[in-house]
């Protein structure tokens, strides 16, 4: 690009962004801004939930993620579910410790049952801790079904008495109890959590992305300002101010206190840059890359602010080569399905007989899907629309689309019309655990809007995946980038535990209707 054109494009950026042009400082690189789209992010807050945070020993450790927090919860989880095991045999037995230990080994179980319920239904996302309406709503259906799983356990191994009174006092005292630790674990946390004071290398869109992330109440990060050499000044009332040209990081460093950097410039990384944040680094600052904060806090992949470089070099993809563990997520894919298919049975005959006498047609319904390798598959699925939907040319499912049968309205509820594809899981075209396969139209449109659409093509599709349980039904391309980078983020980090993690997780957002398609 000329040098016009070049001026002439930042002007016209600056002019869509409403920051001031203001051309860059001579004979330095000026820092390169990669857009990022402006989705709604879960972890953005508004400035009004800043509070002053107390300040950590210069060597503090920055943890990516809040791990922390969730190990926190969790034994605050345990504590209190023994405190309620002990009250409840308390009031309908006595507090004899011979009766506290006769009668805790029935409602033992318990103290691993109902951690495992509130994990189905999301409840050591620290992030839920401040929507105390939804946590109440979740708490007492995983408590239920903790109960129920318990009650199971009883029945099937009854090592020691379990009493129904003593069920449900325990159950009472433990879905009060747990709301309780969650509100005040709340309060407390915005009052005391420390912070790092930080400063973010970049002040285009990669570094307003992380900045807003980085201004939850639940970062470890206190973001000081942003360095930059093009901009001057930014909205003030939503983003710190631009304290200085990136090669002062430094002195600003110094003036601030900043113990962390964070690097939002993709590309285009001058040797002067290199040079100045190497600097930083050998004083003592920790200097952290935009693309690995953003993966920790939000379990995505920011695809518009990598570069070729970061995906090449990034720590992950392990299990992509790693033939024995394919041979084995294979081997449990074939016998799940089975059982599934065989445990189900009853039920898909009712959905092909209420199929049949809803709407005429075929039971079921079939389309090409793009597999892995790009290989394209035949995908089943009990129809939930009149024969007539797909007349035109492919188009995006919508949350209430108006083609959609009586029966199929149900059947979609309950995610009941996704069981045919466990044939497809058995026959090996898919796997229970992957990024949702797409139509090769939207395939084509997708690889040429979104950057290393590609990646998700190298596993195996899947019946549910890290994006459907952590994104919306969607029907855009915008909702597509998103769910790419859910989808890269598992891709990178696939492993057996993550995939057993997505699948108690589905369980939760199948029975709170609150998940992705």
């Amino acid at each position: 690009m000329t040098g016009g054109a070049g001026k002439n494009m930042e002007k016209h950026l600056h002019h869509e962004t409403g920051v001031p042009y203001r051309p860059p400082v001579q004979g330095y690189a000026p820092a390169d801004r990669v857009e990022l789209p402006r989705a709604p992010d879960p972890l953005a807050v508004t400035a009004g939930h800043e509070q002053e945070q107390k300040k950590p020993r210069a060597d503090a450790e920055v943890p990516l993620g809040f791990p922390r927090y969730r190990w926190l919860l969790l034994l605050g989880d345990v504590f209190l579910i023994s405190l309620a095991i002990v009250a409840a045999i308390g009031f309908r037995v006595g507090f004899g410790w011979k009766a506290l230990l006769y009668y805790s080994i029935g409602p033992a179980s318990t103290l691993v049952l109902y951690p495992l319920a509130l994990y189905i239904f999301d409840l050591y996302n620290v992030e839920r801790v401040f929507r105390s309406w939804e946590t109440t709503f979740r708490s007492a259906i995983a408590v239920a079904l903790g109960t129920f799983l318990a009650v199971s356990v009883f029945y099937a191994a009854p090592l020691g008495p379990y009493g129904r009174g003593v069920m449900v006092i325990e159950a009472s005292l433990a879905w009060y109890f747990l709301n309780l630790w969650r509100w005040s674990y709340g309060i407390v946390f915005q009052k005391t959590g420390s912070k790092v004071p930080t400063l973010i290398l970049g002040a285009g869109f990669c570094g307003r992305t992380i900045c807003r992330l980085l201004r939850s109440p639940l970062s470890p990060y206190e973001v000081k300002g942003f360095l930059d050499d093009n901009l001057d000044e930014i909205d003030s009332e939503r983003y710190p101010a631009v304290m200085g040209r990136c090669d002062q990081l430094l002195t600003v460093a110094a003036g601030t206190g900043a113990h962390t950097v964070i690097l939002a410039i993709p590309k285009n990384r001058s040797v002067r840059l290199i040079r100045t944040i190497l600097d930083a680094r050998l004083k003592g600052i920790d200097v952290r890359d935009m693309a690995d904060v953003y993966e920790a806090l939000t379990g995505r992949i920011p695809v518009r602010g990598i570069a070729d470089q970061w995906l090449l070099f990034a720590e992950g993809f392990y299990l992509l080569r790693a033939d024995y563990v394919q041979k084995l997520k294979r081997l449990v894919d074939f016998l799940a399905s089975g059982l599934i298919l065989l445990f189900m049975s009853p039920v898909i005959a009712v959905a092909v007989m209420a199929i049949k006498l809803d709407s005429p047609g075929p039971v079921f319904y079939t389309q090409e899907r793009v597999g892995k390798d790009r290989q394209v598959f035949t995908i089943y699925k009990f129809r939930s629309m009149e024969c007539t939907a797909e007349t035109g040319e492919a188009r995006w499912a919508a949350v209430k689309d108006p083609r959609v049968t009586r029966v199929g309205k149900v059947l979609r509820l309950t995610h009941i019309d996704e069981l045919p594809q466990i044939w497809n899981i058995f026959r090996g075209d898919m796997s229970l655990v992957g990024p949702r396969p797409e139509r090769p139209e939207f395939v084509d449109l997708l690889e040429n809007e979104l950057p290393y659409y590609y990646v998700r093509h190298t596993v195996k599709p899947g019946l549910t995946g890290w994006a459907q349980i952590n994104y919306r039904y969607g029907a855009s391309v915008e909702d597509a980038h998103i769910k790419l980078e859910y989808d890269l983020y598992y891709v990178k980090n696939m492993s057996v535990f993550l995939d057993l993690k997505i699948l108690l997780r589905t369980v939760g957002v199948v029975l709170l209707k609150d998940g992705a398609r």
